[in-house]
């Protein structure tokens, strides 16, 4: 401890304010003081706990060593403690911060009470011991004193399927809009007062409290009906809330309840059985043999390979074998597609050749596609992940989000076109609409020149023909209006490129040609893993 000779030359003292004074008066030998000097002298004069402002007591040590002159400088004072309660916007939480006492009187725990008191705090407050324990530490920051209690709402009225295998009509996409389609399942049947779904009642919630002792009452529950919608399904006679089946055929999971699409099962489509047309499900055990066209309303399963046919569904076409479409061997470079899938759903298949396939939303293909025309909205993947099947060899795949596969392109360097990023009818629809555009301002022109050749020489005008060239004139411009709303909302879906991939899982060919929006590149040698994206609108890729 530093001896301090100069006790009756460096003094301190409060003023009338409360304010802590240092005061020197010169005389007697000085001793070099630092901080910790300052602070004993204090001790010694039960001045201690008082409130030091660092910056000042730094001040009064650098004026006291380096000048010799007297002075007055005020470098702290006694403070009382203080504290403050905070209520949130909604009345739910109170904070208390305080500060302590420096020399002066603390805060108690009748200020604090007679403050909840004042701002209504009346509930969900903690204990009195626990703010006696606040004191005691004398400090506190957002320390939680008082906090309400919410509402608890109640459930909504639940649906609960009981057919788990059941398919759901809306696939589910993720932020980048692609989905996965790879397990379509298989054909799920249900027979006629087979249980379909439960609804359970909606449950009354529970209501709370906020801190100033208000109720809150709790959102009602939504006692959501089931919709309307329900082809194929029926109400228990006994339960309104329990639905069943009321057809032979198949479950299809829908918002808030379950349609049942009517099914019919063949052993296979030939010449024999004749075209198929159902507005239900069509369920083909064996095979659709060449020439045959089947149509659904809903899902087409065909157990067994389609031949050259013709199918399409509003929903889900199901292969369990493959696609076998015809080409023309005699003609080097064109093939002629002698099989047609459409559907607004998805494809699958075990392989592919020679067709075109169509789907609304994937195409799934597990061992190659050879020669084919695939379009898919979404996506399109052959091969299994981490397989040794998965080819795309020759023709076109064009999808909006992904095209994936293990290989694409052969050895043999055969023209293989790949797109992604676009949807793949937007370009033949963009050029529909331009051409559309131009023919509809070139008659705009002409009626305008028409206009102004009649006004001036109003003689001419007769039977209202400026009038009828004013009204064309406008539906003119109407149209033309409207065919660039539709250009414009076609181009903002290229805005989806940037989110398109097309991936290559182990080899990529020469002769395979890649899009992703309106970037092209084109493949002059054989490369291994690629993945292809469109970063700062050119397309880059890497494994």
């Amino acid at each position: 401890m530093i001896e301090v000779t100069h006790k009756d030359a460096l003094t301190f003292r409060l003023d009338g304010d409360n304010k802590l004074l240092a005061v020197y008066e010169p005389g007697g030998d000085k001793v070099t003081l630092d901080a910790t000097a300052v602070r004993e002298i204090l001790a010694r004069q039960n001045q201690s706990d008082l409130f030091l402002d660092e910056k000042a007591l730094s001040r009064l040590v650098q004026t006291y060593n380096n000048s010799n002159a007297g002075f007055i400088l005020e470098i702290g004072e006694r403070r009382d403690g203080e504290f403050i309660i905070k209520v949130s916007d909604d009345k739910m939480t109170a904070w208390l911060t305080m500060t302590p006492a420096y020399g002066g009187a603390p805060v108690t725990f009748d200020q604090i009470r007679r403050s909840l008191k004042e701002k209504g705090i009346v509930s969900g407050l903690i204990t009195s011991a626990e703010i006696e324990a606040v004191l005691k530490e004398g400090r506190a920051t957002d320390y939680i004193i008082a906090q309400g209690t919410p509402a608890v709402p109640g459930l909504d009225a639940q649906f609960h399927s009981l057919v788990p295998e059941m398919q759901e009509r809306r696939p589910q996409i993720n932020e980048h809009g692609i989905a996965d389609f790879r397990n379509l399942g298989s054909l799920i049947l249900v027979k006629q007062g087979d249980p379909l779904m439960r609804r359970t009642l909606p449950t009354e919630g529970k209501n709370g409290q906020n801190i100033l002792g208000q109720i809150l009452i709790p959102k009602p529950s939504r006692n959501t009906p089931f919709t309307s919608e329900l082809k194929g399904s029926m109400f228990d006679p006994d339960d309104n809330d329990l639905l069943l089946s009321a057809i032979v055929g198949q479950p299809l999971l829908i918002p808030n309840g379950v349609m049942v699409s009517p099914t019919i099962t063949v052993p296979q489509v030939n010449i024999s059985s004749g075209n198929l047309s159902f507005d239900g499900t069509i369920n083909i055990l064996g095979d659709v043999m060449e020439g045959m066209k089947v149509y659904a309303l809903n899902d087409i399963f065909v157990g067994g390979t389609v031949e050259a046919a013709e199918l399409e569904a509003g929903g889900n076409i199901t292969i369990k074998g493959g696609l076998i479409g015809n080409s023309d061997s005699s003609a080097a470079s064109t093939l002629s597609m002698g099989g047609k899938i459409s559907c607004k759903g998805s494809v699958s298949a075990r392989f592919a050749k020679y067709v075109s396939i169509e789907a609304g939303t994937s195409i799934v293909i597990e061992e190659y596609s050879m020669n084919n025309q695939l379009t898919a909205m979404n996506q399109i993947l052959v091969g299994k992940p981490g397989g040794k099947k998965g080819l795309i060899i020759g023709g076109s795949a064009r999808a909006m989000m992904l095209i994936q596969a293990v290989s694409i392109g052969s050895d043999a360097g055969i023209k293989t076109y790949i797109q992604a990023g676009l949807n793949p009818h937007t370009q033949q629809q963009l050029d529909g609409i331009k051409r559309d555009i131009e023919t509809n301002e070139k008659n705009q022109d002409d009626i305008k020149n028409i206009i102004t050749f009649i006004e001036n020489n109003p003689e001419k005008d007769k039977n209202g023909l400026l009038d009828k060239a004013r009204r064309t004139l406008d539906n003119l411009t109407t149209e033309i209006a409207r065919h660039q709303a539709d250009q414009e909302s076609l181009l903002a879906e290229m805005s989806f490129a940037e989110y398109a991939k097309i991936v290559v899982e182990q080899t990529l060919c020469n002769g395979v040609e890649v899009r992703i929006g309106t970037q092209i590149w084109k493949a002059h040698e054989e490369r291994g893993k690629t993945i292809f994206r469109l970063i700062d609108g050119k397309i880059s890729f890497g494994s």
